[in-house]
């Protein structure tokens, strides 16, 4: 019975959000203009980044997002945004953002000229939006959340991945 309520979740969900990106039913009574600008940062330099997140003892979420992916706008307007806009999270957590199909120069783990394409092929990344949730290493710490099938839990999914991960980082020191 379990396995039937979860598929029929999974189904209506599929229905709902195949009315996205719009996702006109989360509208708020404020418009984007009207809350405080936030900026997602883009990974330009991976060992610069994890280096910070090791001194640190932070966790790196990473969107790995496309320029035509309706879905990755959605994710970032009503899950990235409002995470960075709060500031609950700036204390244990780096976001960043890294978009697949650009072409902007950037370093890879060992500091070497790399693409995002090819980061994102070497994380196995091929599905927008991805977040990875990694440690100072460059290391998955929890699992990947691939895809939005529901905004209504998305938010609670990404607190217990990071939950996760930072467990499993205090745990390593």
């Amino acid at each position: 019975m379990k396995t039937l309520t979860f598929i029929l979740l999974a189904f209506f969900s599929a229905l709902i959000f195949a009315q996205y990106p719009g996702a006109d039913e989360y509208q708020s009574e404020y418009s984007e203009e009207d809350l405080p600008y936030v900026e997602i940062k883009r990974v330009t330099n991976f060992a610069e980044l994890t280096r910070e997140a090791r001194e640190s003892k932070k966790i790196i979420l990473l969107e790995m997002s496309a320029s035509y992916c309706g879905y990755c706008k959605t994710l970032e307007e009503f899950i990235i945004k409002p995470m960075l806009r709060s500031g609950d999270y700036t204390k244990n957590v780096l976001i960043r953002k890294l978009d697949i199909d650009s072409y902007y120069p950037m370093q890879d783990l060992t500091g070497k000229q790399s693409s995002p394409s090819r980061i994102a092929n070497g994380l196995d990344v091929s599905l927008t939006p991805t977040l990875l949730f990694l440690d100072g290493n460059g290391k998955e710490v929890s699992e990947r959340i691939i895809g939005v099938n529901t905004l209504e839990y998305y938010g609670a999914y990404v607190d217990d991945a990071l939950l996760q991960g930072h467990r499993l980082i205090n745990n390593r020191d």
